[in-house]
């Protein structure tokens, strides 16, 4: 029982620490649903970053903070945000078109925890499982984006949890090229491993 609680605990500190650190509120559900073109954005990063590994994506995003980015933030030289207060106080579900085409299963907060506990199970007993298996339980979790005034470069973060103690994450410009979504020539913003 300790443990199942101590798995509960650190997916609730996963859902609210990494992708909200600092925030003052919990993040509203936004009421209008997702619009094209932000489901581009997250079409483009999942196909970029499908060599991560993860077969499952949280249905719901985090909000948006600036936590965790250099002080000049420099990954964001020259790039006017376009009203980034939105992003940073809601949330949104997302729908099953954004897993069309692709081996992606969306998993809600309590399907996370369960992900956790199979991982820590298979974890224990190492001969059940392959490496690839194992893969079967990780998940990403996708923040709310924040765009330029342009519409030209759009910002989000990530975070892979493979397991209690293992996550990793960064925040990212992505930039629209040709119609397309894709990571841009600059660096990441912020960058997170446990």
């Amino acid at each position: 029982m300790f443990a199942i609680k101590t798995i509960c605990a650190s997916v609730l500190i996963l859902l609210a620490l990494p992708l909200a650190c600092g925030a003052q509120s919990k993040p509203v559900l936004s009421g209008p649903p997702l619009t094209d073109e932000q489901l581009s954005v997250y079409r483009g990063f999942l196909d970029k970053f499908s060599a991560l590994h993860f077969r499952n994506l949280s249905i719901v995003t985090s909000h948006f903070e600036f936590g965790g980015f250099p002080e000049t933030r420099p990954c964001l030289a020259g790039i006017e945000l376009e009203n980034p207060s939105n992003a940073m106080k809601i949330a949104h579900v997302f729908g099953p078109e954004i897993t069309n085409g692709r081996d992606l299963k969306l998993v809600n907060p309590l399907e996370q925890v369960e992900l956790l506990k199979q991982r820590k199970t298979t974890s224990a007993d190492q001969s059940k499982q392959v490496a690839q298996d194992e893969n079967d339980l990780n998940f990403l979790m996708l923040s709310e984006i924040v765009f330029d005034t342009t519409h030209k470069f759009a910002i989000l973060k990530y975070l892979l949890v493979c397991g209690e103690h293992c996550d990793l994450g960064a925040t990212l410009v992505m930039e629209k090229v040709d119609g397309h979504w894709t990571t841009s020539s600059r660096r990441p913003c912020a960058l997170f491993i446990n």
